[in-house]
């Protein structure tokens, strides 16, 4: 039903009765009362008027040929585009077995035969005015969302640009992973959009959670803004007592982000980027750091940002320290599912790396 046009601000109501006579008695009554009447003989023909134009009220006649009534109230309420127009039944036959019936399927009213204008006039005046009222909740609720979500979405952007001003300064401080946290943040969200489709993960991974780990993901070496910058910036590879300070960027962010979650809870992307930061330098087996949990007692998002993050180091994008190329990063992250990695996620990981974005160009 393409086109259609809508009635103005005067009510009109399809009077569907296979009987002249009762159509011309109910015609009189609707304009009496000042609406506009348009008539039917038979549900077919109810159904051409209905793709040129949608009524406010149907007064429909429950015995007619080819069609009854009932039929055709129940085709109107699969309809979306017509199951919300009040349908008034109208018959002789007024026994309550067939009143029920009519208001199984979704009639609002029953209107006997032989017709009493004033019980017409009330029950149709009535369902209009109810019907009206309905309308404008209905806009009133849609206006009401509009509202509410587009304040949802300003405060969704606050909430995300205060952390990536924050991821910001990592980058900044750290010159030697430039890049780095975009590539973190785009892959995890492709690996989890993957893992959606997985069995084992469907009932976790939803659309906000998604949505969230790209954010989240992102702060996961905030802590970094801790570390001195000769240590940060040394090309050649770390000393044991370097790496001790290091080590400790993992306690320092999930302060920081503890803090600024203290001060800011309504923010929705702090807590799984809390988790993230506090164990994405734990391993699968319990030998990471700090914290040796192990096995799926590692959030979720942690073991995702774990593997996209130890494949971007060993890929070596911009790192000096890195003689990993391709294949061989692959190959380490294979060699690791069960031992560093959630093996089910390494595995969904492996399907898709071809996908993955390996650098940002300026």
């Amino acid at each position: 039903m393409e086109n259609i046009e809508k009635s103005g601000t005067v009510p009109q109501i399809l009077i569907v009765d296979d009987v002249d006579a009762n159509l011309m008695i109910l015609e009189n009554i609707i304009e009496e009362m000042g609406y506009v009447p348009y008539c039917a003989l038979s549900a077919n023909e109810a159904t051409t008027l209905l793709a040129e134009r949608l009524p406010q009220l149907i007064l429909l006649d429950v015995f007619m040929p080819e069609m009854d009534g009932y039929e055709f109230c129940e085709r109107l309420k699969e309809n979306p585009i017509t199951r919300d127009i009040p349908i008034i039944f109208i018959s002789a036959a007024d026994s309550s077995e067939d009143k029920v019936r009519g208001f199984k399927l979704g009639a609002v009213d029953y209107i006997g035969k032989p017709f009493e204008v004033t019980e017409v006039t009330m029950r149709v005046r009535n369902h209009l005015k109810i019907y009206e009222m309905q309308q404008e909740l209905e806009l009133s609720n849609r206006r009401l969302h509009s509202v509410i979500s587009s304040q949802a979405r300003r405060i969704e952007d606050e909430q995300k640009n205060i952390l990536y001003a924050l991821a910001t300064l990592t980058e900044e401080k750290d010159t030697d992973v430039q890049y780095h946290l975009d590539k973190v943040s785009y892959n995890c969200r492709l690996l989890a959009q993957s893992l959606q489709f997985s069995p084992e993960f469907s009932e976790e991974i939803s659309e906000s959670f998604i949505n969230t780990i790209e954010v989240a993901a992102r702060l996961h070496d905030i802590g970094k803004i801790q570390t001195p910058c000769n240590i940060l910036m040394k090309p050649e590879v770390f000393e044991i007592e370097e790496m001790k300070i290091i080590k400790r960027h993992v306690e320092q962010g999930t302060e920081i982000l503890e803090r600024v979650y203290a001060s800011m809870p309504e923010n929705s992307f702090l807590p799984m980027a809390i988790e993230i930061v506090r164990c994405h330098y734990a391993r699968w087996d319990g030998n990471g750091y700090p914290e040796n949990i192990n096995g799926k007692d590692i959030p979720l998002s942690a073991r995702i940002a774990i593997i996209v993050d130890t494949y971007d180091i060993l890929i070596g994008e911009g790192s000096s320290k890195s003689n990993y190329n391709k294949e061989e990063s692959l190959d380490f992250i294979k060699k690791g599912s069960g031992i560093l990695f959630d093996p089910e996620i390494v595995d969904v990981f492996l399907k898709i790396q071809k996908q993955l974005v390996p650098r940002f160009d300026k």
